[in-house]
């Protein structure tokens, strides 16, 4: 199984994983700066937008594995969250799994990495490029996901998957009629728009994308990006349609 299949699959899940989870994503917590205590963290709107990465990752694979279990082979070789080796506690690779069978090693070992131009209200997040390209670790940013599967032994193959949704003014008009109710979400995203730009509103992560893949490719470090778009993943009112992005390392 080639990336290009990976990245078409993940494009086709993400979307069913968006309008059919029932996880509720919670934020961090905060303190009260009256009374130093932590307060409860706030329940997020449900759908992919929310969803942490390796909660996505989890029930990608759930329908991936029903819908399309020819593609693992053996199907109990798929496993998430797997524990790098000679690597701190917490250091998980998010998806190994194999396509052919009696392989002494895995197949692929892929890490998934959430880009997100705004929040759960709306607001802009400008941590996107950050996570992207950052060269400080404690970004932990995907550059470093590349790093750390470069050299590790999980499997045969390597990759790192990134997903995203991408907005404008016309989405946002469509995101009214689909959400209603849920106006100042999305004049939160509206703004934002405006900002990168006044006359369309477009916000695509293949800007990024393709001034990652200069810097990945001119280091040697990966092979050509590969992309997929996806459309209709509405749950969230800051959702609906982005691209699914990745390398081979």
């Amino acid at each position: 199984m080639e990336l290009v299949e990976i990245i078409n699959r993940v494009a086709t899940g993400l979307v069913e994983v968006d309008t059919n989870t029932k996880t509720k994503t919670v934020g961090n917590r905060k303190t009260d700066r009256a009374t130093g205590k932590l307060m409860p963290g706030k329940e997020f709107l449900p759908g992919v937008k929310t969803m942490r990465e390796p909660q996505f990752v989890v029930e990608l694979v759930e329908w991936w594995k029903v819908n399309f279990a020819s593609d693992f082979n053996p199907i109990s070789s798929v496993q998430t969250q797997v524990p790098y080796p000679d690597h701190p506690k917490g250091n998980d690779c998010d998806l190994v799994f194999s396509t052919t069978p009696n392989q002494s090693i895995p197949d692929w070992a892929i890490e998934f990495k959430h880009i997100s131009f705004c929040g759960d209200n709306g607001i802009k997040n400008d941590h996107g490029v950050q996570k992207m390209l950052s060269p400080y670790r404690k970004d932990r940013a995907l550059v470093h996901d590349i790093e750390r599967l470069k050299v590790s032994p999980l499997a045969r193959r390597k990759a790192v998957i990134g997903y995203c949704f991408n907005y404008s003014f016309e989405q946002c008009d469509e995101a009214e009629k689909i959400h209603p109710g849920e106006i100042t979400r999305i004049n939160n995203v509206r703004a934002t728009c405006k900002e990168n730009d006044p006359v369309k509103g477009i916000l695509n992560i293949k800007e990024i994308v393709n001034f990652a893949d200069t810097i990945f490719t001119g280091l040697g470090l990966v092979l050509p990006v590969v992309e997929s778009d996806f459309n209709n993943a509405w749950r969230h009112p800051c959702g609906g349609s982005g691209t699914i992005f990745g390398w081979e390392i």
